[in-house]
């Protein structure tokens, strides 16, 4: 056999291979940057959607402080006028569903349990409202217990978010 021949059928399956590898690579590195932007624009409303739910969650927390406070001590209630409403935490629901829609999946189950623990502060609160005496009403000590647990599921949740944003640990 003639060596240019040989050569020739040395060489094809290497100039195959070689054009395959060029390929790829050239395909993985387009996705790649295309995946850029959109990554750091999901990033941007990833961001966006986590403050918004802490900024609600501290918003609806110092509320149902003050109105507990009002209830207990009706000589607090001129300093804020807070009372109760049905709308207290309409803004902290819908910081939880943009948090549930952004995701991760861990995130949006840390948003749900931090609205589970609003809708138990204001069933605690409205229960002391009710009560005879509110300073010597169990829902004294649950209001205590469930405001504990909403500032102990929103610090979970801002480690969590904040550990996702930076890529320093967490599930992504």
């Amino acid at each position: 056999m003639d060596s240019a021949i040989v050569a020739a059928l040395i060489t094809t399956p290497t100039a195959i291979l070689a054009a395959a590898a060029a390929y790829a690579a050239g395909r993985a590195q387009a996705q790649a940057a295309h995946r850029g932007p959109v990554d750091a624009i999901r990033r941007q409303h990833q961001r966006e959607a986590y403050a918004a739910l802490v900024a609600e969650v501290a918003k609806y927390e110092k509320h149902m402080f003050r109105v507990y406070l009002g209830i207990i001590d009706p000589g607090m209630q001129h300093h804020w006028n807070d009372t109760l409403t049905v709308q207290d935490n309409e803004a902290l629901v819908f910081a939880t569903a943009a948090v549930r829609l952004e995701g991760p999946t861990h995130l949006a189950d840390l948003a749900h349990q931090i609205e589970l623990a609003s809708n138990h502060i204001y069933g605690a609160v409205l229960e002391l409202q009710h009560a005879e005496d509110p300073v010597a009403s169990p829902a004294n000590t649950k209001f205590d217990e469930r405001h504990a647990t909403l500032n102990d599921r929103a610090k979970a949740f801002v480690e969590a978010a904040s550990a996702h944003l930076n890529g320093t640990g967490g599930r992504h």
